[in-house]
């Protein structure tokens, strides 16, 4: 997108988007402020939408495997707090070794094991 497409960026529906060409080229400000977090080596609120989603957990779920309240993975989710770096490994690691329960592995898998989790 050229430099005078940015210069014509209007407030959208609401206030809740911001145009470029109307009907055709729009972002949700929760997106578009993703994108800058992202851009700016944060971790954008949409990884844990996509984490949530891919892992089938629920809030209640997700937070205790997190060691965190549901409250605060809803702040983290709808970008209303920074997602801490510890949080989202946290969300790397269970992707990686699933636990199953109250206990936690002794061991990361290995590249077989981790295989053979993910089919």
């Amino acid at each position: 997108m050229e430099c005078k497409a940015y210069a014509q960026a209007k407030i959208g529906f609401a206030g809740r988007t911001v145009d470029w060409i109307e009907e055709e080229l729009d972002l949700a400000a929760d997106n578009l402020r993703n994108l800058a977090v992202e851009q700016s080596g944060g971790i954008g609120h949409e990884r844990i939408w996509h984490w949530l989603h891919d892992t089938e957990l629920t809030l209640e779920q997700a937070a205790e495997a997190l060691g965190i309240s549901r409250r605060m993975l809803i702040y983290y989710r709808d970008g209303e707090k920074p997602i801490p770096r510890a949080i989202w490994l946290a969300c790397l690691g269970w992707e990686a070794v699933r636990p199953t329960g109250s206990t936690l592995p002794q061991h990361i898998p290995s590249v077989k094991e981790y295989a053979t989790l993910h089919v």
